[in-house]
Parts: C-alpha cells; sequence; structure tokens
C-alpha cells in the first residue's frame, strides 16, 4: 500500500490561461487585492518566477521585479470547480482520495499498484481532459510523498521505493520538511543541522528537550516515518470507474466485462460504506476523444452488482455506434443515499430492498 501526492503546477495561473492561451510563456500572476494599496501576489508563472516572484509578495514588488508582469484578478469560483474535477478524476481510479488544499490532493493506492506506470498515467490524465500540468509523487506515507513532490516540480513524477524513505530524505535541506517553519529552521540551524540526514542522526530526546512535542515530530519525519491515513474529508456524491484501453477497440465482450468488473468494485465501495445508488452511468470515450455518456435513474437505490453491471450493459448497448472503436469505458453511480442507522446493513436485509424508509440522501 502506498500513497500517491498530486500538486498543481502554478494552479491558478494554469487555469486562467486556459482561457488566454496567448500568455502562455509570459510572466503572469493572480492577484489579490489593487497594485496601489495592499495587494498580493496569489500564483505566479514559472516566467514570472524566474524574475524572483513568490505567492505573498506585495503586488508592487512583483512589478517592480518585472515591469511587464501581466496580472489577472483571482476568480475562486472558477478555481474551486477545476479543483473538483481533479478530485473526481482521482475518486474515479482510487477508492480513499483526500484534498489537502484546493491544488493538493492525494491517494491511496491499492496492492499491486505499478507505482510508475499509474504516476505517469494520473499525470498525463490532467492534461488530456483538464488541460492541466502537475507534479505526482509516490512514496509509503503521505509526508515523503510531499516532500518528494516538491523536488520534482513542476511537471514531473517521482516514486521513493518503500524502504528507502530515510535515504532519499537525508541530502535533502532541512526546512524541506513540512512542518519546519522559520523560527524552527533558524534553531536547527543554530544547533548546526542543516541537513535533513543531520536531524535524523540527533537523538529523539534531545530533540524532544529544545523542541517538545514538536521535536518528537521532527525526529519521525526525518526518519520517514508517518502513519497519518488518507481521510477523505466529505461524502462522495458519486462513486467513479473507468479504463483507457491499450488500443482502441471494437469488441462488445470486452466492453461488458469491464462494466462488469467495475459493477463489482462499485457495489463493494458502497457496500462498505453504506451507501445504495439510484442513478448509474455510462461514460464511453473513442479514438477521436469524442466522449459521450448515457445514465439511468432507478426506482429503488441499490448496492447490488448485478443490478448496476445490467443497466450498465443496457446503457452501452443504447450508446455504443457498433463497431467504432472505443478508446475509454466508465462507470459511474449517483444521487448516493446512506442506510441509516449505518450499522443497519450488518442484517443484510436493506440490501434486499426492505426498509427504504431508513434512507438519507446525500
Amino acid at each position: 500500500m502506498g500513497v500517491l501526492f498530486l500538486d498543481l503546477d502554478a494552479f491558478f495561473v494554469s487555469v486562467e490561461l486556459l482561457r488566454r492561451p496567448a500568455l502562455q510563456n509570459k510572466p503572469v500572476i493572480v492577484a489579490v487585492g489593487h497594485p496601489g494599496g495592499r495587494g498580493v501576489v496569489s500564483t505566479a508563472s514559472y516566467p514570472a518566477r524566474r524574475f524572483g516572484i513568490r505567492s505573498g509578495m506585495p503586488l508592487r514588488r512583483a512589478i517592480a521585479l518585472c515591469p511587464p508582469l501581466v496580472i489577472l484578478p483571482a476568480r475562486h469560483h472558477l478555481y474551486t470547480a477545476y479543483s473538483e474535477k481533479v478530485r473526481q478524476l482521482l475518486h474515479a481510479r482510487f477508492r480513499k482520495v483526500e484534498a489537502l488544499s484546493i491544488d493538493e490532493a492525494c491517494a491511496e493506492l491499492p496492492e499491486g499498484t505499478d507505482p510508475e506506470k499509474i504516476a505517469h498515467s494520473v499525470q498525463d490524465e490532467v492534461a488530456r481532459d483538464l488541460g492541466l500540468s502537475c507534479t505526482v509523487a509516490i512514496a509509503a506515507n503521505k509526508l515523503v510523498a510531499k516532500v518528494a513532490c516538491d523536488t520534482v516540480k513542476p511537471h514531473g513524477t517521482i516514486v521513493v521505493p518503500q524502504g528507502a524513505e530515510e535515504a532519499f530524505l537525508s541530502p535533502l535541506p532541512v526546512v524541506e520538511l513540512p512542518g519546519v517553519g522559520p523560527k524552527t529552521h533558524a534553531r536547527l540551524l543554530e544547533m548546526g543541522i542543516r541537513k535533513i540526514g543531520e536531524l535524523a542522526a540527533r537523538p529523539r530526546e534531545m530533540l524532544v528537550r529544545e523542541f517538545g512535542k514538536h521535536g518528537a515530530y521532527l525526529w519521525e519525519s526525518a526518519h520517514g516515518l508517518d502513519t497519518t491515513p488518507v481521510q477523505p474529508e466529505w461524502e462522495p456524491k458519486s462513486i467513479h470507474r473507468e479504463t483507457t484501453f491499450e488500443r482502441d477497440l471494437a469488441d462488445f465482450a470486452v466492453f461488458r466485462h469491464t462494466l462488469e468488473e467495475f459493477s463489482r468494485e462499485v457495489a463493494e465501495e458502497l457496500q462498505g460504506d453504506h451507501l445504495l445508488a439510484k442513478t448509474v452511468t455510462v461514460k464511453l470515450r473513442y479514438g477521436n476523444f469524442e466522449t459521450l455518456s448515457r445514465q439511468m435513474t432507478l426506482s429503488i437505490a441499490t448496492a447490488d452488482a448485478k443490478e448496476i453491471a445490467d443497466c450498465a450493459v443496457r446503457l452501452l448497448q443504447s450508446a455504443w455506434r457498433g463497431q467504432r472503436p472505443l478508446r475509454l469505458v466508465g462507470l459511474a453511480v449517483h444521487e448516493l443515499v446512506r442506510l441509516w442507522p449505518k450499522g443497519a446493513s450488518e442484517s443484510g436485509d436493506l440490501w434486499q430492498g426492505e426498509g427504504r424508509a431508513g434512507l438519507q440522501r446525500l
């Protein structure tokens, strides 16, 4: 089991450039406030960063560093919408996804995942489907994955092999550790600690005496230890599964088998989370990237794999233009309702359609 960490590169600016492609490769910032007042830089493009411009910098200072700077006002509703789209892409692949901020998210990888392949695949999908650049890191835990991600930005990928966490961290500046702020960094420098490996070499007890409970965290982090789980922070609105084939296919039997497998996985997730679904959607993408979807709303919400699969196959039959090869097939369930109380499913009766008065719509 591992953790995938995704960081959207220069996120706010990247979203703005989707609608202003002529500004590509120019120094651009998204700013909050007015240049004549207390305006600050929210996000800077990488060309702007080459002038020394950084997030949080006063706008007047940024303009002084780069007079031809292009300044765009922040539109947070737009960035929130794209952030949600990224999370939806992750939810289509992984069961547990956690939004860490508007431009960062992580996901728990299932056993048997090829980390190199999945890192490049996720990065390619975000670029292809949303037009955004991201950096992806995979490691045994959230902390190491976060630090690794920062070492290969922008648009990089990196995998830290299990068991190599401490060796990976050792040569990095100690300030790269999450939780090492300006005051802690200054004190560590006074102690002669500049690299994470030098921090790891200090006795835990000494760091606790110096920094209190934070000292224990610093020692564990320097050794690449982190047991924080991936924690979804909101109720799911839908559950997705999709796959892109190695080559375009026109094989109904393959599509049917794929949807049946997805239905089984989705049903297991619904049951594990004490949920039922009211709507089933099938997504198809042709070789030219033309994408269409069809959906069916059930009279009674379900978490039964066969019922979901039957709906999915019927939707496939009605939507697929026979003999035209498909690049991608996907399945999603929506309009989720929660079994209430959560423990009610233990008797198994609610999965048979009884007691539906105890459902709570999400």
